[in-house]
């Protein structure tokens, strides 16, 4: 059975898009340490990009520190949404951290 996005994912999605341009404007990188010790950038290139089933996040990936975002997650896949979920969590974290500094 196809599953759609769900709202809540949509409010991410779009929290995270409406955040995007005010995070590239800035002179901070945002980062997580995502349960790790080390911190990992998460930088975007362009806005989330939803499309029937699957959700796309083009990261722009500077160094070996970058985050390492999948580029394509489907809903219909557990593992996928489960993962999706984390993800969009991490960067809108990182990202209202840039905005709360600014």
């Amino acid at each position: 059975m196809k599953k759609s996005i769900s709202k809540s994912i949509m409010n991410r999605v779009l929290a995270i898009n409406e955040m995007l341009p005010t995070v590239l404007k800035s002179d901070e990188i945002p980062f997580t340490y995502a349960g790790g010790t080390w911190p990992y950038s998460v930088q975007l290139e362009a806005p989330i990009v939803v499309q029937n089933q699957f959700v796309y996040i083009k990261e722009d990936k500077v160094d070996n520190y970058s985050y390492g975002f999948e580029k394509r997650y489907n809903v219909n896949d557990e593992w996928s949404l489960e993962q999706l979920k984390y993800d969009l969590r991490i960067i809108k974290i990182a990202f209202n951290a840039i905005i709360k500094n600014n």
